[in-house]
C-alpha cells in the first residue's frame, strides 16, 4: 500500500529548549486507520502541528499525498481536514451558516456548500442545533461541530485530535461509525490521536507511540499487545500501560 503520509528526521525545538521532537520518521499508509499513542508532552500535539502547517518545522522533511508543503501549503490545506482542540469558529454565527460559510472558502457553490452542509448536519446529528449560535454549543456539539468543518471539502486526509471529548456515550458510537464509514467507504486517511485507549482500539488498526518526542514503536496495533504483552487478546490500554511502566524504570 502506498505510503500516504511520510515523515523523515522531522525535528522541533521550542524557543524554551524544549525539544519537542528528535528526529521522527514515521510512514502512514494510504486509506489507514491510524493513531499516534503518547502521554501529555510526549510530541503528539507538536507533530500534529507540524504536518498540519500550524507550526514550521525545524529539520527534516515531510509530505503528505506527494506534496511538499514548504512549496505548495495551500495545496496541502485543501487536501488535509483538521479537527483539533485549539480550532477556532465564530461564536457568534450559526452553526449551519459556519458549515456553508467552510464550503465556500474552499471553493464550493451556494448550491454545493448547502448541500454538503446537509449531509454533514444529517450525519454528525446536528439538526437540533443547526439554528443555534455556535457559541451555546456543549462541549461535545462543539467537537462534533469541529469534525463537520474538517470534512467540508472532503479531504483525503483527516487529522482528529482529542476528537470525541466532552461527547456523550451515544454521540461518540455515533462518531465512530460516521468516521469507520468513511474510513472504509471512501478510503480516507485518518490520523487519530486520543487519550481513550479503547476507541484507539476498537477502531485504528495502525500505531506509533511517541515518547519524550521518539517513536519508541510503529507498527499494527496487535503486533504492539503480542511484543509487550505476548497476547493481542489483551486491551490496548493494558499493553501501553505496561510498556510505559517499563519505559520509565
Amino acid at each position: 500500500m502506498e505510503a500516504e503520509i511520510v515523515i523523515s528526521n522531522l525535528t522541533k525545538r521550542y524557543s524554551n529548549g524544549t525539544e519537542a521532537l528528535k528526529g521522527i520518521d514515521l510512514d502512514v499508509k494510504r486509506g489507514e486507520f491510524f493513531t499516534l499513542l503518547g502521554p501529555n508532552g510526549a510530541g503528539k500535539s507538536t507533530l500534529i502541528k507540524v504536518l498540519t502547517t500550524l507550526l514550521d518545522k525545524d529539520t527534516g522533511r515531510f509530505s503528505i499525498g506527494g506534496i511538499n508543503p514548504e512549496q505548495e501549503k495551500t495545496k496541502i490545506q485543501n487536501y488535509i481536514g483538521v479537527a483539533s482542540q485549539e480550532n477556532e469558529i465564530d461564536s457568534g454565527e450559526k452553526v449551519e451558516n459556519l458549515l456553508i460559510f467552510q464550503g465556500k472558502l474552499f471553493g464550493l457553490s451556494t448550491v454545493d456548500a448547502k448541500s454538503r452542509t446537509e449531509e454533514l448536519i444529517d450525519a454528525f446529528q446536528l439538526s437540533e442545533q443547526r439554528s443555534k449560535k455556535a457559541g451555546t454549543l456543549s462541549g461535545g456539539n462543539k467537537r462534533r461541530l469541529h469534525c463537520a468543518l474538517a470534512l467540508v471539502h472532503r479531504p483525503q486526509v483527516l487529522f482528529l485530535d482529542e476528537p470525541t471529548v466532552g461527547m456523550d456515550p451515544l454521540a461518540r458510537a455515533n462518531f465512530w461509525r460516521v468516521i469507520n464509514q468513511l474510513n472504509q467507504k471512501e478510503h480516507t486517511t485518518i490520523f487519530l490521536t486520543t487519550q481513550y485507549l479503547d476507541e484507539a482500539d476498537k477502531n485504528a488498526k495502525a500505531m506509533a507511540l511517541i515518547l519524550d518526542g521518539n517513536i519508541e514503536y510503529n507498527g499494527t496495533i496487535s503486533g504492539f499487545k503480542n511484543v509487550v504483552s505476548k497476547s493481542d487478546s489483551i486491551s490496548l490500554n493494558d499493553s501501553y500501560l505496561e510498556f510505559i511502566k517499563s519505559f520509565s524504570k
